[in-house]
């Protein structure tokens, strides 16, 4: 019975972990390697305006039904760790005026949360992180370049290299 219950426990145990490590956006993984990562962010993205070991980058990109201006994929040791999504706004009003229309068009494929910072300002966030623990992206208000933005940010996640 015992050995029963332990074999139970190890294919649950095994099953999350497989489910934990398939987080991702479409077929593109975190913890994945640079390699098939790129080949996966091309497909669904097409050919980045920027592109080195460490950052993937693209220019007005859509991605969940919104328009990003500015999105990166990064690695770090080889593997796919962070993706970050801008969306800027000529002041922080409207970028939190957004932020809710962004909520919604994410809330189509992904349950979220409403949450609130210590300064009163809300965020979101989904899914689950390939850790196993914690969110797999926020969405949350920011300067960024100098400007008030949206922000959609995956990770970033620390894995270790295979290599």
């Amino acid at each position: 019975m015992i050995s029963k219950l332990k074999v139970l426990l190890l294919v649950a145990c095994f099953l999350s972990v497989l489910q934990a490590f398939g987080q991702g956006i479409g077929k593109v993984r975190f913890g994945a390697s640079y390699e098939e990562a790129v080949t996966h962010i091309k497909e669904a993205f097409g050919n980045p305006e920027k592109s080195t070991v460490d950052e993937v980058a693209y220019s007005n990109a859509s991605f969940e039904g919104v328009q990003w201006n500015w999105v990166t994929f990064r690695f770090k040791e080889g593997l796919l760790c962070e993706a970050r999504f801008y969306q800027d706004h000529k002041n922080k009003g409207k970028a939190k005026a957004e932020l809710d229309n962004i909520a919604k068009c994410l809330s189509r494929k992904h349950a979220l949360s409403l949450d609130y910072e210590e300064d009163g300002n809300r965020f979101y966030a989904g899914g689950l992180s390939p850790m196993g623990i914690g969110r797999l992206f926020t969405v949350f208000v920011a300067p960024h370049n100098g400007r008030w933005s949206d922000q959609l940010r995956f990770g970033p996640f620390k894995f270790k290299s295979n290599e």
